[in-house]
């Protein structure tokens, strides 16, 4: 028995070994993106004020403008990976882009899938609807319809603080807030600068800001154990941070001062 034990272990550990090199061969690296020549980055751009396409069909957006200013600090260029609420974290998982930065909350769950950096904005969830909506509260929510996008954050804040709302999932912002001008449903969980938005797009109709979901902070997105990349994509947070320049975008796209966020 002895005499095959040894070679047993001896095996078990050469494939441990493996699985490790392999699993750390899959972490992105600075060095690997600089000689790549480009830094790949997944936005949706569809997601005003984050990201979006201007009148010219260029990208625009405080996600598009920090992505800029990461791949300056590179030295190379930045492509955009389009990407969904849906498909953000797979897209960084399989490989396809090398960040994500889109409006992506920092939860526990989701870095147990992806690696988040510290973040570098922050934003109010809130229950949006009509300025004569009789909702004032989430009681109030009971039976009542509430368009969220499917896979956001917003849906699981929803769903535990009003259980008994009927939740109606679409796969973009844009289609959550189509439903609730167009009265499909009674409410939306959104972002805090929506309702501005909204009323601004509608005329002879105001939406405001009914209820808050919570503050959530928005992290940079990496695959798991790309230390390097966590280290570097960090120092330069504290950089922009620090130099003034993450303060003009937030005062260029949110129209406010650059808030106080933590650091971990």
């Amino acid at each position: 028995m002895a005499s095959t034990f040894l070679p047993r272990v001896l095996r078990s550990f050469a494939a441990l070994l493996l699985v490790c090199a392999a699993h750390a061969a899959s972490a992105v690296t600075v060095d690997e993106i600089v000689k790549r020549g480009k830094l790949l980055v997944a936005i949706d751009t569809n997601n005003p004020p984050w990201g979006q396409m201007d009148a010219s069909m260029q990208p625009e957006g405080i996600d598009v403008g920090v992505a800029k200013l990461m791949a300056k600090y590179m030295g190379v260029p930045m492509e955009i990976v389009p990407v969904t609420s849906q498909n953000r974290i797979p897209f960084i998982v399989t490989g396809k882009a090398d960040v994500v930065m889109a409006t992506l909350t920092i939860t526990p769950q989701r870095a147990m899938q992806i690696w988040f950096s510290n973040p570098y904005a922050l934003q109010d969830s809130v229950i949006m609807t009509t300025d004569n909506s009789p909702i004032k509260s989430f009681n109030d929510l009971n039976g009542k319809k509430v368009s969220v996008v499917r896979g956001a954050i917003q849906d699981a804040l929803v769903t535990r603080m009003a259980p008994r709302a009927v939740m109606q999932r679409f796969d973009t912002d844009a289609s959550t807030i189509q439903a609730l001008v167009t009265g499909q449903v009674d409410a939306t969980a959104t972002g805090f600068l929506i309702p501005a938005q909204t009323t601004k797009a509608n005329p002879g109709k105001t939406y405001v800001s009914r209820l808050k979901l919570g503050t959530q902070h928005i992290g940079i997105g990496m695959k798991r154990d790309s230390v390097d990349l966590l280290q570097w994509t960090n120092t330069f947070i504290y950089h922009i941070r620090a130099n003034g320049e993450l303060a003009e975008l937030f005062k260029q796209y949110f129209g406010m001062d650059l808030p106080d966020m933590p650091s971990f």
